[in-house]
């Protein structure tokens, strides 16, 4: 992942352990209307339906870029970053939002699969939980969609067992 690091991201003398960004399960959303609009289409085109078949595609040459993009916006601005000091949550391309959890209130870590549905997965990324101590004050931090979800939380538990 080479996604730069906003000014002010980072504090002095912090450096970067580890970090994981989306998975492709993003453009998902996309790719599923692409096909169903298109199956809309060919139904409309062989039947005579020319309203319909023109809305489908405008439906396929506008709403489905569209998507493509913001889910390739998304992907390329959210991460979870893991320094020596604390766990940062980078989301969204608007609004940038940033939330951060220091290490030393963190209780646990813990990751949750996609869901299944008659055995399939309905998405291929996973959900980052981090949960702190209940009088610290601060919110949970959580994070939908990673790749190497499980592989993080082991950096992030290696990192707070050496707290």
């Amino acid at each position: 992942m080479a996604t730069r690091l906003a000014p002010g991201t980072l504090q002095p003398a912090e450096w970067v352990r580890a970090r994981t960004g989306l998975h492709r399960a993003v453009y998902y959303p996309a790719l599923v209307i692409a096909v169903l609009w298109a199956v809309v289409f060919v139904w409309a085109a062989v039947g005579g339906l020319w309203l319909v078949a023109l809305l489908a595609a405008c439906v396929m040459c506008v709403l489905v870029p569209a998507l493509v993009l913001w889910a390739r916006l998304r992907r390329r601005t959210s991460e979870v970053l893991l320094t020596d000091q604390r766990l940062i949550a980078l989301q969204g391309p608007f609004p940038r939002q940033m939330s951060s959890l220091p290490l030393t209130v963190i209780d646990q870590v813990h990751v949750r699969e996609a869901r299944r549905f008659f055995g399939f997965r309905l998405g291929a990324g996973a959900t980052l939980y981090a949960i702190p101590f209940r009088d610290a004050g601060v919110s949970p931090l959580e994070m939908h969609d990673l790749v190497d979800a499980h592989a993080f939380v082991q950096k992030v538990t290696s990192a707070l067992a050496g707290r």
